[in-house]
């Protein structure tokens, strides 16, 4: 850190074209090109970023736009802007609140949605927590998920102790207005934990000590070692004790 506070900083207000390397704050704040590795204590992006090479920051805001062709390594990333992001991201602490992809796995301990989160790869985390809309096309890993729906998301698999899906009961005319409508849903073909509560949820199969299936619910079987509660509103195919 101290060898990083020592590097010159790069500021960009206009138009301009690095080869990247190794600062201690960077600021973008027109449009910014950097062909090769960047790695600096701080990066903010308020206009317009395209990299091809790995970025590495102690800490990475991004209100703006920002395309990175390489993985993306920080102690913090928050993303109120657009942001994808074409390898994987490794973050102690991941914020969206506007809308980020990334083509790779995503690997962190806290991860707070807001807004909107596409990743191609697998999600390893601690806790996971979704107020917003979420793609996850590989497999979800994480202690503790909680994620409240809005829209339509989905995930392959889930696996954690303590999973908690349920439909946000207040709506508001946010996710209409980016073009995000639609009844609130979550789609995946398993969900494996200790404990598990669900809402608006289609599954193959649900796995699990203690389980409650809630209401708008679609689940073809149900395996549980505990407590099985089934909402009359929710559809389960069967379910078996183990």
């Amino acid at each position: 850190m101290e060898e990083r506070n020592k590097r010159n900083d790069l500021n960009v207000s206009g138009m301009s074209q690095t080869a990247g390397g190794e600062f201690h704050r960077v600021s973008i704040d027109g449009m910014a090109k950097v062909n090769g590795n960047l790695d600096c204590t701080s990066m903010e992006v308020n206009g317009t970023l395209k990299m091809h090479g790995a970025l590495s920051s102690e800490s990475a805001t991004i209100n703006g736009m920002c395309t990175l062709n390489g993985p993306l390594t920080s102690s913090r990333v928050r993303v109120d802007g657009m942001t994808t992001i074409n390898g994987d991201l490794h973050s102690p602490e991941l914020e969206v609140n506007g809308k980020c992809t990334v083509r790779g796995r995503v690997d962190g301990e806290r991860i707070d949605i807001g807004g909107v989160i596409d990743v191609e790869g697998d999600v390893q985390c601690e806790s996971l927590n979704v107020q917003g809309n979420i793609k996850i096309s590989g497999f979800l890993n994480a202690g503790t998920v909680e994620i409240r729906l809005h829209t339509s998301s989905s995930a392959r698999e889930i696996g954690g102790e303590r999973i908690d899906i349920r439909r946000k009961e207040q709506q508001n005319g946010f996710w209409k207005s980016i073009g995000l409508a639609g009844t609130p849903s979550f789609k995946t073909s398993l969900i494996e934990g200790d404990e598990i509560v669900l809402e608006d949820t289609e599954a193959d199969i649900v796995r699990g000590s203690n389980i409650f299936i809630g209401r708008g619910c679609n689940i073809r079987l149900v395996e549980y070692s505990g407590e099985l509660e089934v909402d009359q509103d929710a559809k389960v195919g069967s379910s078996q004790r183990i």
